[in-house]
């Protein structure tokens, strides 16, 4: 049986995606669910937090010779990649991507430096009767977060002490991210969020019309 890691992307890209009224599986319909539900706008509050609180943490890396000044995450947008899960008959992991950009004040002048950032979130789509769908996002490990440097050119030119010092800066952001994003994951008031009582959406919608 395939492991809960093995994924293939799927191939719904804005002019793949089913026309509407399009016959679909329920695999699909849990992953347009999700789709169409969860967009960048609505986890960029959220992602912000993660990242006001990762940088905080992540002070500590840098030497005192070098200062962050601010902070810029500009989110691109979220992947949907299907997932086979042991444990649920819908599962998809959700990856969202973009650049963070650090202001490091350094030997009397500011530069700014981007680090690439994918954060990858497993979740496996239970259902209950009589129509009630829970997601549920599974630990993020450091396999789940990926960030990458981009060193500018401003800052090649310093001296090699300094850049052994920034380097490992980016693996200070990831283990801060994993921390400070399974701290949100294991809230009571996102569990709460994740359940959807279809049926009570769809009363309501009649209810509404009558």
């Amino acid at each position: 049986m395939a492991s809960e890691d093995d994924t293939d992307h799927l191939d719904l890209a804005d002019g793949d995606e089913p026309a509407d009224g399009e016959p679909i599986s329920y695999q699909t319909f849990g992953e347009q669910f999700i789709r169409h539900l969860v967009t960048v706008p609505r986890l960029r509050a959220e992602v912000e937090q993660i990242l006001q609180a990762t940088m905080e943490g992540s002070a500590e890396a840098l030497p005192n010779e070098l200062l962050v000044a601010s902070y810029r995450f500009a989110p691109h947008d979220i992947e949907i990649e299907r997932r086979v899960s042991d444990d649920a008959e819908v599962a998809f992991s959700l990856v969202l991507g973009g650049v963070l950009t650090l202001k490091i004040k350094v030997m009397g002048m500011t530069v700014g430096l981007p680090m690439d950032v994918s954060i990858r979130v497993a979740i496996d789509v239970h259902t209950f009767a009589p129509l009630t769908i829970k997601l549920v996002p599974r630990p993020l490990t450091h396999r789940n977060v990926k960030v990458t440097t981009r060193m500018p050119r401003e800052l090649r030119a310093l001296p090699t002490r300094l850049l052994d010092r920034i380097n490992p800066l980016a693996i200070a952001v990831q283990e801060n991210i994993v921390r400070q994003a399974n701290d949100r994951l294991s809230r009571p008031d996102l569990a709460e969020a994740a359940t959807v009582d279809v049926l009570a959406l769809a009363e309501g919608a009649l209810g509404g019309k009558a």
